[in-house]
């Protein structure tokens, strides 16, 4: 089926089973999205090769995929991102009896993901944070599952007989489980009164809709959401920049914020830069427009050390300036990852400020 520009309808293939972000994705943006003068026929449970293949015999005219599949798969002949469907779930869950403040001293937590652990670690230096792996070999069990659904079970059954008091996982294998537990959600803005963040995984929460290089961007810009297709631009610039091997201990998020958002939490953070820079001298606001707020961090090993960089960027040149941003990131990851050799002024010879 051709979807052309006087068309009402729209072949939606979403690739992906219950262990993948996109079907759950899709289903929310089915339920909570109008779509006045569209009829979406849509399909799951599709495997990506037969779907390009359709995609490019025109049975169906989009693929909805989580974008750090699509990014893995480094695209495909005659085919674009048409646009992107609203963010979700881009934060990690903690599944405990109590949020993190608030659980046992030296409490163990489990996380497969690198950056998670890292973070944890910073929240809560006496956490024993490990991976599934590193815990089975140092309790003498069986090796877990490597993902999804199993590892989720397998997770669930050790805090279930409190064998660990906790563990990350992801919103979407949560509600596949149907697990009867508290979840928490690691959230990238503090709590008041808090000052550690968790960042998401890089294009963590994004579902893009692929399309042939055809696709009318009239119908692609009815259906997609701005924010997100910026999200994707962005992100995805910064992780080519960025060396695969750090690519796991590394978050980031792209998002809009509002000006007055953005003076609301300045305010409460005690953040005057921040503030500064959005109101002229007499108070007033600079600029009314929404900007892009950009944040990428890195962790160290033990969580005690992070490097940091946020930007906000106007809405009309963030791809620039997000090249721009990476440049100085380079240089700042230099500086505070290389050791510094004996020196008659600086003294003796010291390791690296920050241990990736």
């Amino acid at each position: 089926m051709e979807a052309a520009a006087g068309s009402d309808s729209i072949h939606i293939l979403c690739i992906g089973t219950d262990e993948d972000a996109a079907p759950r994705h899709v289903r929310k943006w089915l339920e909570t999205t109008p779509m006045e003068g569209l009829d979406l026929i849509t399909e799951f449970d599709g495997a990506l090769e037969e779907g390009l293949l359709r995609l490019e015999e025109g049975e169906v005219d989009l693929l909805a995929i989580s974008a750090s599949v699509w990014y893995e798969r480094n695209a495909a002949r005659d085919t674009r991102v048409a646009t992107a469907l609203p963010r979700r779930e881009e934060n990690h869950i903690l599944v405990a009896d109590d949020r993190p403040a608030y659980l046992p001293f030296k409490s163990i937590i489990l996380s497969a993901n690198r950056l998670q652990r890292r973070q944890l670690r910073r929240y809560r230096p006496d956490f024993r944070v490990m991976s599934p792996k590193a815990f089975a070999d140092t309790v003498g069990r069986a090796e877990p599952p490597e993902s999804g659904l199993a590892l989720q079970a397998y997770l669930e059954d050790l805090r279930a007989t409190k064998v660990i008091n906790g563990y990350v996982s992801e919103r979407h294998l949560f509600s596949a489980a149907d697990v009867d537990a508290r979840r928490h959600a690691l959230m990238t803005d503090p709590r008041q009164g808090e000052s550690v963040r968790f960042l998401p995984s890089p294009l963590q929460g994004l579902t893009l809709l692929i399309g042939r290089k055809a696709f009318p961007t009239t119908l692609s810009d009815r259906i997609g959401d701005f924010e997100s297709e910026t999200a994707w631009e962005c992100e995805k610039i910064l992780l080519d920049g960025i060396d695969v091997e750090l690519r796991d201990r590394v978050g980031m998020v792209v998002r809009h914020r509002q000006i007055p958002s953005l003076l609301k939490q300045a305010e409460w953070q005690k953040d005057l830069l921040r503030s500064t820079s959005l109101l002229d001298p007499d108070g007033k606001l600079v600029d009314t427009g929404a900007r892009i707020e950009v944040l990428l961090e890195a962790v160290g090993r033990n969580g005690t050390r992070t490097l940091l960089l946020e930007r906000l960027l106007k809405r009309g040149a963030a791809s620039t300036a997000v090249r721009l941003m990476l440049v100085e990131w380079d240089r700042m990851l230099q500086s505070v990852t290389m050791e510094h050799e004996e020196d008659v002024r600086l003294g003796a010879a010291r390791p690296a400020f920050l241990d990736l």
